[in-house]
């Protein structure tokens, strides 16, 4: 339960979806920032974070369609059906009896979560186990009603009219169960649909809640505002380093963005290559295990920016209002970002030694450039301000290429180097920075006071046993990264300006007399 607690402190409300053909109407986009909670195998129509399920023939139709969620609640042992990124939790399951709705009710409140047949009775007590924050509950997805729609993809096995007299039955006690959980637990639970018990149309929800999502986000102008507190206010970008540890899965990335930017990142950085092309085929051929496949080349494929991930991306930065840019590890992604007109990308240490691509880059991108100086020595320096010069703005990041990398391989000092180089050559757009592989806050908040406009930090969402190991990765499903850059703006603040003045909270112990004069 902790783990989901923690997944919901990202999010602004709470779905709970069945399978109503109204659902159909649902406008997805609504959903972005919605933690999604499904009953039985209705994730086939929208996915979520949580399934609850008792009966068997909702394993069959999961099994179809793939598991698609991170959590199971369910009496049936299901782990070895679920992908490494979902997590099985076993539930008792306690069928109805005759005594009554109001006894479900009453058992709100006790501590142990169980399902019962009615269960998006089930679903509304586990909100009220996890909703600390008491975020509003909307229901989507329940017309209490047999219709076309959805409903054909039953494999329930039931008659219509069994389905009928039950929906009716539930539609019944749903009505008691919202008068209990509104005005005696006073949960915001809200039905969304076309029935007596409906709060909001379908029309009115996809309306309201789009209307909060931005419309519009000018990336280049937002960047270059950063830019400008970089110039003007001796302000640290700090840039959530996703890696692939979004593993390929558009949720994770949105919940990746969002817990980012709510922790108080500046950008989010992702990574790009030609998988085909960047590894050898005895590479591509290696053993390498993970739900894709066992090779290193399922793997990386899977994990592996595509169209579908970068529209994720894209939309949901648009929505958190933070800018976004990517290292490009290859020609071919070099071409592929062409076509996001992004302002700035990253050319990082793993390819400091491929110098036929990055004459090419500085060549043909025309945009500012992150360049990591990871296993170089001085003279990567000097081809970096030879081959980059130009009208643009260069992020110089002192890097070490070991992970983690220990205490005495930091070389802190090079960002005072590179902060050098800015002011005695007169470099106009050279900013000292620092992508970190230490472990903790301790090295970017030294290369603040050194000079950094910017730190790097890897991120991860939660561990997974099979992606490559990120030991250095701060994970943003706890407090690691929110606190990271509490120190990062801390040390900023601790710097201060690079003029010498009397500050206001300054004074004499002893005041001036004719003695001391």
């Amino acid at each position: 339960m902790n783990d989901i607690v923690s997944k919901l402190k990202t999010y602004k409300r709470i779905a709970i979806v069945g399978k109503g053909s109204s659902l159909s109407r649902i406008h997805e986009p609504a959903l972005h920032d919605a933690f999604i909670i499904n009953l039985n195998d209705s994730e086939r129509y929208i996915s979520g974070h949580v399934t609850l399920f008792h009966a068997d023939w909702v394993i069959e139709s999961l099994k179809h369609e793939g598991f698609k969620n991170e959590f199971y609640f369910s009496p049936h042992n299901i782990s070895i059906l679920l992908p490494s990124k979902a997590t099985y939790v076993p539930v008792k399951y306690q069928a109805n009896n005759q005594e009554g709705i109001e006894h479900l009710a009453a058992g709100f409140k006790r501590n142990e979560f169980v399902l019962s047949d009615f269960l998006l009775l089930s679903a509304l007590q586990l909100v009220y186990l996890i909703n600390e924050t008491n975020l509003p509950v909307f229901l989507l997805g329940f017309d209490f009603a047999l219709q076309e729609g959805l409903e054909a993809g039953d494999m329930s096995g039931h008659d219509a009219n069994y389905k009928r007299i039950l929906l009716r039955t539930q539609k019944e006690n749903f009505r008691y169960v919202k008068k209990y959980i509104t005005e005696v637990l006073h949960m915001k639970v809200l039905h969304v649909g076309e029935t007596d018990l409906s709060d909001l149309t379908i029309d009115t929800f996809n309306e309201a809640i789009q209307e909060e999502i931005p419309s519009h986000f000018d990336l280049k102008a937002s960047y270059k505002q950063l830019l400008a507190a970089c110039e003007q206010e001796d302000y640290t970008l700090v840039v959530a380093e996703l890696t692939n540890n979004h593993i390929g899965d558009p949720q994770r990335l949105r919940q990746m963005i969002r817990a980012a930017k709510k922790c108080g990142a500046d950008m989010i950085k992702v990574q790009k290559r030609d998988v085909d092309s960047f590894y050898t085929q005895e590479e591509l051929n290696a053993y390498y295990e993970s739900p894709f496949g066992k090779t290193l080349g399922d793997y990386r494929r899977g994990v592996e920016l595509n169209d579908a991930l970068m529209k994720v991306l894209i939309e949901e930065c648009c929505a958190n209002q933070i800018v976004w840019f990517a290292s490009v590890l290859d020609y071919p992604s070099l071409k592929y970002m062409e076509k996001y007109d992004c302002p700035l990308i990253k050319l990082p240490s793993t390819i400091s030694n491929h110098k036929n691509f990055l004459r090419k880059a500085a060549e043909e991108y025309p945009g500012d450039l992150v360049i990591s100086t990871g296993f170089t020595d001085s003279s990567y320096e000097d081809f970096v301000l030879e081959t980059f010069s130009g009208n643009r703005t260069i992020f110089l990041l002192q890097c070490t290429s070991s992970y983690p990398a220990p205490p005495e391989a930091c070389q802190i000092a090079v960002v005072r180097h590179y902060e050098e180089l800015r002011v005695s050559k007169q470099i106009q757009g050279l900013y000292a920075g620092y992508s970190s592989h230490d472990l903790g806050s301790l090295g970017c908040m030294l290369a603040v006071a050194a000079g950094a406009r910017m730190v790097e930090k890897h991120v991860k969402y939660g561990n997974l046993d099979w992606i490559h190991f990120d030991g250095v990765a701060l994970d943003l499903s706890t407090q690691e990264f929110e606190l990271f850059v509490k120190d990062i703006r801390k040390a900023q603040r601790m710097c201060g300006s690079k003029q010498k003045m009397i500050h206001q909270t300054e004074h004499h112990k002893y005041a001036p007399n004719d003695k001391h004069n």
